[in-house]
């Protein structure tokens, strides 16, 4: 039976090396894919990876105070990331008065889009994002943290967290609009979405 991060961090903080080496095997994947596309750069991702690793380590007395370690342990590598945006000067501004393109029921348009497996094209999507946009939804929608969680991790509301998603998400509605062919008719602008019911759905065009 695995042993829960409470037990592998105690026997960290004791001198179990082993116990690190365990803690880095069950968060090297997911430290990494939130690097990958916090920075779009494998090569940085790995580095700032290893470089969090290696502050977990430095500072492990510190994890007595940390309530989650999931949540601390991402907001170091979140830290690192901004570090490395800033200091590669790869700030993207977002317009957060963009029109409502889509509604977000139900599954997210990001996460039929991950699915869909057109890695350029979420990635294409993720460089338009401010990393302050872009790291809530690459939380939420990769590594499944909760609103607390990601709140926790951003130093931000829960609030904030919720609204920084709507708005990214409603980005990536203008973003997929020239990948999209909507198959059948549209309905007409003047008409209520509860009388129009769609047929069809839209079919996102592959990237060359």
């Amino acid at each position: 039976m695995p042993q829960s991060d409470n037990m592998l961090i105690e026997a960290f903080q004791q001198g179990d090396e082993f116990a690190f080496v365990a803690l880095y095997n069950r968060y090297k994947g997911p430290v990494y894919a939130f690097c990958a596309k916090m920075l779009l750069d494998r090569a940085a991702a790995q580095d700032v990876m290893q470089e969090t690793f290696v502050r977990v380590y430095e500072h492990r007395q510190r994890l007595r105070r940390a309530g989650s370690f999931k949540s601390w342990l991402f907001t170091i590598a979140r830290n690192q990331c901004l570090n490395t945006l800033r200091r590669s000067n790869r700030y993207t501004e977002f317009d957060e008065t963009a029109a409502d393109v889509y509604a977000f029921d139900g599954e997210t348009p990001f996460a039929r889009l991950m699915k869909s497996e057109q890695v350029e094209l979420v990635n294409r999507f993720l460089k338009e994002l401010s990393p302050e946009y872009r790291e809530v939804l690459v939380l939420r929608e990769y590594q499944n943290l909760s609103y607390d969680e990601i709140a926790a991790v951003t130093r931000n509301t829960v609030s904030s967290v919720k609204s920084r998603l709507f708005k990214a998400r409603r980005k990536l509605g203008q973003f997929l609009q020239p990948w999209v062919e909507p198959e059948g008719e549209h309905p007409n602008p003047e008409t209520p979405d509860s009388e129009f019911e769609p047929h069809h759905k839209p079919v996102l065009r592959s990237v060359s």
